[in-house]
């Protein structure tokens, strides 16, 4: 009897190892005791992730090949994306590399630590090393095995680490994971460090991939204009941008109507930078009903949030970042159109600045036309340095896109200098342009086209401008920039004073015409 126990007991464990080896979830379970597989959101992830070996093992042919995770903190993502999973992936083919990194190398080396001491763990020999069945066991090499970048005996495979910003040595990788770009808050709302994380990701991270490679992002969404989010953006914007498979998973079951209802309402949440899938739930919850309940019920949930305010619970618990709840736009005032109505007239606002550092204004112009009650917004160029969006706007004028456009300086300071040049301008003869005197402040200015946007009336015509518009707006009027809004709000005082006239002529608003263009004193 005991030896028919034995043998039943290491028929089950060559059971357990094989299941480990050929599934993922099997895999954690086998490898960590403590390890939640019961837990329905770690079911699907491990999906997903299987679907990401599949891109890779087949050399880009099947499966997943671009993967976002969107779950709350602390529901082991990061365990299962960033350590327990290149582990499985070279279990599986040990020639494959890996780059993981973090928003510090001390947080990638980490995790990168993790992954080896996992392939050094007995029961992870059990199932790809020594005491497996496999011809050439995968074992961490002798020389090569610092946390930070290791590789494997016998094998072409390995990991190698780094922060967001720093160098990526050594070959390029058939796995890349970036884990937490961003430490907090602080530096997610930061533009500058947004953007050198974007731009260190497209010039750094992404071009270590090797062909047939495969990039898994996993991060909090702390902010619209993350680079999950602009990668979202982009993956509308461009037909041959990265398309993406996200794992969406709020703590909380969002209401039926938060979901998209129409293909439309999904690409228009995308453009915002926001994730929310078509056809609800991705575990098929309930609304209110909480991701892991053994974890946080709904009331604990719901104390989270008491305690955490409800614009941070919404951005890291519920994955849905908003720029702001502001005190004159909210970041859901605005809509989205591919284009807008045909034979509109359209307004041109210039908003000047003369500074140059990171932290002046932009020079700003883009096209404003009214339809019945509805306000459309195009074509928004804005430059720091001054010559360049002159020489920009001059162009522009004298475009086909921009016949009949009516254009408007300010004429206060330096502006009436500019509004003398373009007078000067010969090939601008046709074009009309004014010189504007704004009425009251930037508030009382924005005020007529608030209303608007507070009842669905403004249309952003979609361009790569629109979430940083909507970003002003949020902040307005006590962010850093608001040249965006002060374009539309003179755009908007140039209609309410427009004559009609659909060719060049002397009139109160100082239209240029023909016959004065020389000769126009500047008053």
């Amino acid at each position: 009897m005991s030896n028919q126990v034995k043998a039943g007991s290491g028929l089950q464990e060559r059971v357990r190892r094989e299941k480990a080896r050929r599934h993922f979830l099997d895999f954690c379970g086998y490898v960590d005791k403590k390890y939640p597989v019961e837990a329905r959101h770690l079911q699907l992830l491990a999906e997903k992730l299987e679907g990401v070996a599949e891109y890779v093992l087949s050399g880009g042919q099947r499966g997943i090949g671009r993967l976002m995770v969107f779950m709350p903190p602390r529901y082991w993502k990061s365990n299962t994306c960033s350590q327990k999973f290149p582990a499985w992936l070279l279990g599986r083919d040990p020639e494959k590399r890996i780059i993981l990194a973090s928003y510090g190398a001390d947080l990638a080396t980490e995790h990168s630590g993790k992954v080896r001491d996992l392939i050094e763990g007995e029961k992870y020999v059990n199932i790809f090393g020594a005491r497996s069945s496999m011809e050439a066991p995968v074992e961490i090499s002798a020389d090569r095995r610092s946390a930070a970048a290791w590789a494997l005996e016998n094998h072409s495979g390995g990991m190698i680490s780094a922060g967001v910003g720093g160098a990526i040595v050594g070959k390029g990788g058939h796995l890349l994971i970036l884990d937490d770009p961003f430490k907090n808050r602080e530096e997610a709302e930061s533009e500058t460090n947004r953007k050198k994380v974007a731009k260190w990701y497209r010039s750094s991270f992404y071009t270590r991939q090797e062909d047939g490679g495969a990039i898994i992002i996993i991060l909090t969404r702390w902010d619209q204009e993350d680079v999950a989010g602009i990668l979202l953006a982009d993956s509308v914007g461009d037909e041959q941008a990265d398309q993406w498979d996200v794992v969406f998973l709020p703590a909380l079951a969002l209401e039926a109507n938060d979901y998209p209802a129409t293909p439309e309402q999904y690409r228009e949440n995308l453009l915002r930078g926001t994730f929310i899938p078509m056809g609800g739930d991705q575990l098929g919850r309930k609304p209110g009903e909480p991701l892991w309940p053994e974890k946080h019920d709904e009331f604990q949930l719901k104390k989270i949030a008491a305690n955490i305010d409800d614009f941070e619970f919404i951005s890291q618990y519920q994955q849905m970042p908003r720029l702001a709840i502001g005190g004159f736009f909210d970041d859901d005032d605005f809509r989205y159109v591919d284009k807008a109505p045909a034979d509109l007239r359209w307004f041109r606002y210039m908003d000047l600045a003369l500074g140059e550092s990171e932290t002046s204004d932009f020079n700003v112009t883009g096209g404003v036309a009214l339809q019945g009650e509805n306000l459309y917004i195009r074509d928004v160029v804005e430059e720091r340095e001054l010559e360049s969006f002159l020489s920009e706007a001059r162009q522009l004028m004298l475009s086909d896109g921009e016949r009949g456009a009516v254009w408007g300086v300010e004429d206060v300071a330096f502006q009436k200098l500019v509004f003398k040049d373009f007078m000067k301008d010969q090939a601008l003869v046709n074009v009309d342009i004014l010189a504007i005197k704004p009425h009251g402040d930037k508030v009382e200015r924005a005020r007529p086209w608030r209303r608007r946007a507070k009842n669905k009336r403004v249309y952003l015509v979609r361009g790569a401008w629109n979430l940083k518009f909507i970003r002003q707006a949020a902040a307005f009027p006590t962010g850093r920039h608001d040249d965006m809004i002060d374009f539309v709000s003179g755009s908007v005082q140039m209609m309410a004073e427009d004559t009609g006239s659909e060719k060049p002529a002397s009139s109160p608003a100082m239209v240029v015409s023909v016959n004065s263009i020389f000769d126009l004193a500047i008053v």
